[in-house]
């Protein structure tokens, strides 16, 4: 089974497991962080384990009988959507834990926020309308150990704000519940 398009990965995603469905060619640079610049990667939400297969029979052709695409490790979904959505720190449900990953995304913005110190930076969560009770205060205990290591890493307290996403653009049990994005806002 050959790519039909080399120039692109994409990662089929359902129900929070990540599947490997074109730029198989890719996958030893994908595992690995070391992807080409001139190869791109796009994250495509499937409804159903068929919608999976179509797809990957859609970026590479006829399937070899007894196959199936590659399953990504979550870590590794995470990684790459920081990489394609900018930085934010993705928490296991119900867990404020900062995991190595999530310790050097905030390294890194923190390092970004003293590059420009006339930005505010901005941490902003997600709470679904109908989530569970709970939620806002998991989210506030969130952006507070978050806050903590920027502090520690030398952003002062008052330039950092929390803003609550749309909860209307939020669905209950959602990723996106469990998302604290990091941003740098002028003015």
């Amino acid at each position: 089974m050959a790519d039909i398009d080399p120039s692109i990965v994409v990662l089929a995603e359902y129900q929070g497991q990540g599947w490997l469905v074109g730029g198989v060619a890719h996958i030893d640079d994908l595992l690995a962080n070391t992807l080409p610049p001139n190869v791109s990667i796009e994250i495509v939400q499937c409804e159903s384990d068929s919608e999976i297969y179509r797809l990957w029979e859609e970026y590479c052709g006829e399937p070899v009988p007894g196959t199936m695409p590659w399953a990504i490790h979550p870590g590794i979904m995470r990684r790459i959507r920081r990489v394609t959505e900018g930085d934010y720190i993705q928490f296991a449900p119900w867990s404020a834990l900062l995991d190595n990953d999530a310790l050097a995304v905030i390294r890194n913005f923190a390092t970004m926020a003293l590059n420009d110190a006339a930005a505010q930076v901005v941490l902003t969560f997600h709470i679904a309308a109908d989530a569970p009770r709970g939620t806002a205060d998991m989210a506030a205990l969130r952006c507070g150990l978050i806050e903590n290591e920027l502090s520690a890493g030398g952003v002062a307290l008052n330039r950092i704000r929390r803003i609550a996403g749309d909860p209307a653009s939020v669905v209950a049990g959602s990723a996106e519940n469990q998302r604290i994005g990091l941003a740098l806002r002028k003015g």
